[in-house]
């Protein structure tokens, strides 16, 4: 399930894969976890657009997405599911027990 193709803007979408959305620098110019924004499994953005963008030799597609601070950013999209992926795996998952 693709969210570039499935999204709307507005919908909610979640993050499958934990990761840093947002790196914040000190004045040295060395990396601040602490300051820095993190999205983990099941944090939920909401979606705005998609890109495609050029990596390397590689050609991506990133979400653009508003994290839960109302800021703007963006992320490969193989960072986040549709809420219908979401509840199935959940379900799936839930059933295992």
């Amino acid at each position: 399930m693709s969210v570039s193709s499935e999204s709307r803007k507005g919908d909610r979408i979640y993050v499958i894969e934990g990761f840093i959305a947002k790196i914040v620098t000190d004045n040295k110019g060395h990396f601040d976890l602490l300051r820095s924004n993190e999205l983990d499994i099941g944090d939920t953005v909401v979606f705005l657009d998609w890109s495609l963008e050029t990596v390397g030799d590689e050609l991506e597609i990133f979400i653009h997405y508003v994290d839960n601070n109302g800021e703007e950013l963006k992320a490969k999209e193989t960072y986040f599911v549709t809420e219908d992926v979401w509840n199935n795996l959940r379900a799936y998952f839930t059933s295992l027990n």
